[in-house]
């Protein structure tokens, strides 16, 4: 039977030593412990947390009777909190798994190291050392702590640091934050799996682990908006074409009708949704030659900006039935975002190569 807290109006840090997230419970009881770290008082958000766990015999402390919540956690002291709650019930996955150079007997942690290396959840480098002192990523933490205490997926949320690594690393931080276990980096939308953390925070995460509460509901994670990024909507028009017909005038209304504003130099690719610039490029010929083969064109060239003339920006105007003025938009607007114009006459990208009549426009129309 699990333990849990009896306690209100407690909140958690975890992201940040700022970030506080009220916990699960509505009962209000003042709780007592035998035992009280003499750096941890009433004032900790996370007092009963690290003192329950303390009476569980989960947390040790130092022979002075101190905590230090602040200090960053290793991966031998994770192992250990892990154990001594789970012992026995931790999953063997490889028996063979072999005893680490830098781990021995006399190292009152090894147990517990190894324990966790046979169920998958910390591996040896290619030297075969586990570096015990080294301290605990958030990366690991999540994969421990997901596994261990088989916490589940209820929402697929990604933080902006996860959303394209290591799937492995993204799936357990799903389950972390989908189940309300972390709130990530809240001014950036990040997790951050490289970074340590302390022990005060790998004891408030544990803890949430074990007691996870079924009716919690994640919020979707508000991704900062970066330049030059199309947010890809689920349902209207598709924001990789610009169609007059289709794409709402507010979309590409705000980019300048000056043609002096047509940049000359060479431009950053824009990020179209989760395109990087090569899928982008190619997304770009695909769709040209699809419409190339739909417009029948005979003809498929490529225009420097360097060597576009606002007299040629005035044909195009004049053979799509538009305003110059709303063509030189859609010229700006193809250079900013990377969207493909498919037109009444002809189609434009804007391509951001190094290479091949770099940073130009492509342009396929029918002239016969």
């Amino acid at each position: 039977m699990k333990n849990k807290l009896l306690f209100s109006a407690m909140a958690l840090a975890i992201a940040t030593p700022a970030i506080v997230v009220p916990m699960n419970s509505s009962t209000v009881e003042a709780a007592t412990y035998d035992k009280v770290f003499k750096d941890v008082t009433k004032k900790n958000v996370n007092y009963d947390i690290i003192h329950e766990m303390a009476s569980q015999g989960v947390i040790n402390g130092y022979e002075d009777g101190t905590f230090r919540g602040g200090l960053e956690i290793t991966r031998q002291h994770a192992a250990s909190l892990v154990y001594r709650y789970l012992g026995g019930k931790l999953a063997i996955v490889n028996k063979n798994v072999k005893m680490p150079s830098d781990l021995n007997e006399k190292n009152s942690h090894a147990k517990a190291v190894y324990a966790l290396m046979q169920a998958g959840l910390l591996s040896a480098d290619l030297n075969n050392k586990v570096n015990p002192n080294a301290p605990l990523t958030r990366a690991e933490m999540a994969k421990i702590l997901v596994v261990a205490f088989d916490v589940k997926i209820k929402a697929q949320y990604d933080f902006a640091d996860t959303i394209n690594g290591d799937a492995e690393t993204r799936d357990y931080v799903r389950a972390l934050y989908s189940n309300g276990i972390t709130t990530g980096y809240l001014e950036d939308a990040t997790f951050r799996p490289t970074e340590s953390l302390t022990r005060q925070q790998f004891a408030v995460f544990m803890h949430r682990s074990i007691n996870v509460d079924p009716e919690f509901v994640a919020e979707p994670i508000e991704l900062p908006k970066e330049e030059g990024v199309i947010e890809i909507p689920t349902t209207g028009y598709n924001p990789y074409e610009l169609n007059l017909e289709k794409t709402p005038a507010s979309e590409y209304e705000k980019y300048s009708d000056k043609y002096s504003d047509i940049k000359t130099d060479k431009l950053k690719s824009p990020k179209v949704g989760n395109l990087s610039a090569e899928e982008l490029y190619n997304f770009q010929k695909q769709q040209l030659a699809m419409y190339k083969e739909h417009l029948k064109a005979d003809v498929n060239i490529g225009m420097p900006s360097t060597s576009l003339k606002e007299l040629y920006v005035e044909g195009f105007a004049s053979r799509e039935g538009i305003s110059t003025a709303e063509m030189v938009k859609i010229f700006n607007y193809l250079q900013s975002t990377g969207a493909v114009y498919k037109g009444n006459k002809f189609a434009i990208y804007y391509k951001f190569s190094d290479v091949d009549n770099a940073y130009s426009f492509y342009i396929v129309e029918r002239r016969r």
